[in-house]
């Protein structure tokens, strides 16, 4: 078998050479692979050159055909002519056929591909070739299967959509995750250029390596109009390690830079309101960087006083004199904070996913809406702060400048159409389950002040906090658009009241789920489900006949679910109505202790607490909740570093949290890639941990290399490295 010399950022590398060439040459700092070779067993390679490939960031995969997404065509000015090219950027010929492509809609009927594709040549897939031959009489290189046309054909989405390219079998081999916003070429929206890569040796899931083509239409079938060589450099996941600071805090800054060709400068541009003034960025170990020689590049911004307003951007220049900006189109787009301030007590309330009968919006439809309450004593101007529907997207949807009194309540429509006007989203909500999410404005630090998941749904069910000190969101039955949630029954009189991921003797009954029916009449549970996975919410049903009498509990143990809870990264826990579409409650859970329970107190209640004594099949009241206070309760934020390390199959991060914050702890890759996410939600105050079993959010195992595992709250962010061996 041919094997290569893989390094991170780069989706092919040069061809094999004869079995003899060894790996004399390369750039340790910019991991750039001068020379790739032919082996029958890598595992026959020196360990001091292995230890080497892993110190750098370069792994050792085969050396399989690569077929690229190099050119979208996703919105045409006038008639839309939709496309999407392939480009062999291998030295081999690639019969395709059996392959096909999918948009981000599993449930679409997949384009297939025939065909072989010579190296060097590219084969362009059509919406619907008829329209495509009017407008391209000169491309032959066209696939026979369109994607558009038929009873059952789809269109790529203008805002966002996915390119997804698979295998015969199902793997999937490329993807571009696309939008019209934020790093992406804008003008690739409507205004007659496509997307184009900029060469097709860089990752395309990355904006950075896309332009809008110069020429209108874009060039299908033929050499990308944006084709560079030289390439530029790369500088981007620019990061604050200090999400809010204070007055007398150094930030550290840092940023994810490299150049393809040979050595990078970066400078960090800082505005403290007396214009912008560069200041150099290093990668030499010293003065706040974490580590020489991994491409990440820190600054320190120095103190200011409350009240300044910092921007900052960072530039990486190559030897050549290209130059590109984190943020991408910077200084017209820039990061920031504003010294010691504090997020105002915004909360979003509650949501309606599928909205078919209860409040139109001013066109006349029944559109999703995501309301918003101010819970603060003070008048609150929401310009400039966003609303999303992931937490990894901070600026998907700016707020207009509206004034919200103290206790006011405002409706933003979730259609997708924001040419209706300002309280009209672009994007809808998921009846599925979901995200919601408010985040600050740019000047004000972006930081997450409310957000929130949500389980499966039905129809004019809203979910939302019954009342102000509610700590979880439950399903309502009569939605309160604008008014207060307290006026609203719960849709669901059985709840999710207690549960065990954990115990120090292991065993069977190790994990449960305890079921309470807090209503007034008994109720029926046959044929309903529980799930510990939003998108597989009926994995273990009732038998028939369980009925659950007023203010009884029921308590279903690991070995007759079928399935366990995890206790390191937390999860989700899911009830379902009998009809698998219907949701009756939900809860998302952090990182668990050993014999320590999570339960509603008391029971039934919105409120959620840690209980020391676990209670199965009886009241929460019996135990003693935790208090944030008691003793064991860190004084500091901190991050550990993973052990074992390096580590094989699985390591163990800790960390602790002097107070309940909204946490999230990422896996990424050497060019900031997210691979996986350990932990995203509210936690309590505590020492905790998580584990990573050295795969990605798909599941997928990754490749041996060096990786980043970063915490972030609202208040903290510390990043350290650790590495995987396989």
């Amino acid at each position: 078998m041919c094997w290569k010399l893989r390094a991170a950022g780069f989706r092919s590398l040069t061809p094999c050479l004869p079995s003899n060439a060894g790996p004399e040459r390369f750039d340790r700092h910019r991991v750039f692979i001068k020379t790739s070779f032919n082996i029958r067993n890598p595992l026959m390679l020196p360990k001091s050159f292995l230890a080497l490939c892993l110190a750098t960031g370069v792994s050792i995969v085969p050396a399989a055909a690569e077929i690229v997404i190099n050119e979208i065509m996703y919105n045409s000015p006038g008639e839309d002519v939709e496309f999407v090219e392939l480009y062999n950027a291998s030295d081999q010929s690639i019969d395709l056929t059996g392959w096909y492509i999918l948009d981000d809609n599993d449930a679409h009927l997949p384009c297939l591909i025939s065909g072989t594709l010579e190296p060097g040549e590219y084969l362009v897939i059509a919406q619907d070739i008829v329209l495509f031959r009017q407008n391209y009489p000169g491309v032959t290189s066209l696939n026979p299967q369109d994607y558009g046309t038929g009873s059952q054909g789809w269109g790529l989405g203008n805002s966002a959509d996915a390119v997804r390219l698979y295998r015969p079998d199902g793997t999937l081999h490329d993807a571009v995750y696309y939008q019209d916003r934020g790093e992406w070429p804008v003008a690739a929206d409507g205004d007659g250029p496509s997307l184009e890569l900029l060469n097709p040796a860089l990752d395309n899931a990355l904006a950075a390596s896309w332009a809008a083509s110069t020429v209108d239409g874009g060039t299908p079938g033929a050499r990308n109009s944006v084709f560079v060589g030289d390439l530029p450099p790369v500088c981007r996941d620019g990061s604050r390690q200090i999400p809010l600071p204070a007055h007398d805090d150094r930030v550290p800054v840092t940023v994810f830079a490299f150049d393809y060709e040979g050595p990078v400068s970066v400078e960090l541009f800082v505005n403290a309101e007396g214009g912008y003034s560069p200041q150099p960025m290093s990668d030499d170990g010293t003065q706040g960087d974490a580590a020489a020689g991994d491409s990440v590049f820190t600054a320190i911004i120095p103190p200011h006083p409350d009240g300044t307003l910092v921007k900052y951007y960072a530039s990486a220049t190559d030897q050549t004199g290209q130059t590109r900006t984190w943020p991408a189109r910077a200084p017209l787009e820039y990061a920031a904070y504003t010294v010691g301030h504090v997020p105002p007590g915004l909360r979003i309330t509650e949501v309606l996913p599928i909205n078919d009968t209860i409040i139109q919006d001013p066109f006349g439809d029944y559109e999703d809406w995501i309301e918003i309450q101010n819970q603060d004593d003070r008048t609150v101007n929401l310009g400039g702060m966003y609303l999303g529907n992931a937490f990894d997207q901070t600026t998907r949807f700016m707020l207009p400048p509206l004034d919200l009194a103290p206790g006011q309540f405002l409706l933003v429509w979730a259609d997708n159409q924001p040419e209706q006007g300002p309280l009209h989203a672009n994007f809808k909500l998921s009846g599925s389950g979901e995200t919601v999410a408010l985040f600050e404005t740019t000047d004000r630090g972006n930081v997450l002040i409310h957000g929130w998941r949500y389980g499966v749904t039905g129809r004019n069910i809203s979910i939302g906090f019954p009342h102000p000190e509610s700590t979880a969101p439950e399903f309502l039955a009569l939605p309160t658009p604008g008014r207060s949630n307290a006026e609203s029954p719960l849709f669901s009189p059985v709840c999710i009241n207690e549960f065990q991921t954990t115990s120090n003797f292991g065993g069977p009954k190790d994990d449960w789920i305890e079921i309470y029916n807090r209503g007034a009449e008994p109720f029926d549970l046959s044929g309903c489900f529980l799930s510990d996975k939003r998108g597989n919410n009926t994995k273990w049903r009732f038998p028939d006949g369980t009925v659950l009498q007023p203010e009884a509990f029921l308590t279903v143990y690991e070995d007759v679910l079928g399935f366990g809870l995890p206790s390191e990264r937390g999860g989700v826990i899911m009830l379902t109505a009998a009809d698998s579409i219907t949701g009756l409650d939900f809860y998302d859970f952090g990182p668990q202790q050993p014999d320590r329970t999570e339960g509603r107190y008391p029971d039934g209640a919105s409120t959620w607490r840690f209980l020391d004594s676990p209670t199965p099949s009886a009241s929460n009241i019996a135990s003693v909740v935790h208090e944030n206070g008691s003793s064991g309760i860190p004084a500091d934020f901190r991050l550990e570093q993973n052990f074992p390390n390096p580590f094989n199959p699985e390591t163990v991060v800790r960390y602790q949290l002097p107070r309940r914050e909204r946490v999230r702890i990422g896996v990424y890759t050497l060019l900031g890639t997210r691979l996986r996410i350990l932990a995203d939600e509210i936690q309590e105050a505590g020492c905790r941990e998580v584990v990573w079993d050295g795969t990605d959010d798909a599941g997928k195992a990754v490749s041996s290399g060096i990786y980043f595992y970063r915490l972030e709250t609202e208040a903290f962010g510390q990043t350290r490295k650790m590495i995987l061996i396989r």
